[in-house]
C-alpha cells in the first residue's frame, strides 16, 4: 500500500510540475474578422478595407487616401517589403494573441507571422515560454501586430496593423 501511495504521490508531483512549465504556444489560423480585413487589404479593395476598419481618425485618413497610410498598407513604387500587404502576401499566416497587450472585451491585438518566417524564428515547441517569450524575430520583417476593436458591427481593424498617426505616437 505504501508503494502505491508513493507512486501516486510522485505521479501527482510530476504532473503538477509539468503543468507549471508552459511551453511556447501553437499558432492559429486567422479568425473570420481578421481574415476579412486581411483579404480586403490583399485584394486592394478600398471599400472593403474601410468597412473592415474601426471608425476614427485612421479610417478617415484611409478614406481620404492619405499617401502615408497607403504607403504603410500597400507600399510605394512597387516596393512592399515591410508593408502590411508584403506580410500578408506570404500565406499561410500564423496568428498569436499578443501577450504584451492587455486584451479586453473592447480591444485585442494579435501577432501575425507568415508561416515561412515563423518557421525560421520560432523556438522548438518544447521550449519553456519563460525562456522564449513572444514575439520572436524582427518587427515588420518576420511579424507585425494588428489591433482590433469591438464596434457596434463587430471586431474591426483599429490600427491598419501598426500604423502610427504622425505626431501623436499612437496607433489608430
Amino acid at each position: 500500500m505504501k508503494r502505491v501511495l508513493a507512486l501516486v504521490s510522485t505521479t501527482t508531483v510530476l504532473g503538477l510540475s509539468a503543468c507549471a512549465t508552459e511551453t511556447v504556444p501553437m499558432c492559429r489560423a486567422p479568425q473570420a474578422h481578421e481574415m476579412a480585413a486581411f483579404s480586403a487589404i490583399i485584394s486592394h479593395n478600398e471599400t472593403a478595407v474601410a468597412d473592415a476598419m474601426a471608425p476614427g481618425r485612421l479610417q478617415n485618413a484611409f478614406i481620404s487616401r492619405d499617401p502615408m497610410v497607403r504607403s504603410h498598407v500597400w507600399g510605394s513604387e512597387g516596393n512592399t517589403r515591410g508593408t502590411v500587404t508584403g506580410m500578408l502576401s506570404q500565406p499561410p499566416l500564423c496568428i498569436f494573441d499578443d501577450p504584451g497587450f492587455m486584451a479586453t472585451d473592447a480591444s485585442r491585438q494579435i501577432l501575425v507571422y507568415p508561416q515561412r518566417r515563423y518557421a525560421r524564428v520560432a523556438p522548438a515547441p518544447d521550449t519553456p515560454l519563460l525562456d522564449a517569450p513572444l514575439p520572436w524575430g524582427t518587427y515588420r520583417g518576420d511579424y507585425m501586430t494588428c489591433r482590433f476593436e469591438q464596434t457596434a458591427t463587430g471586431w474591426k481593424l483599429a490600427d491598419l496593423c501598426g500604423y502610427r498617426m504622425p505626431g501623436t505616437g499612437v496607433t489608430g
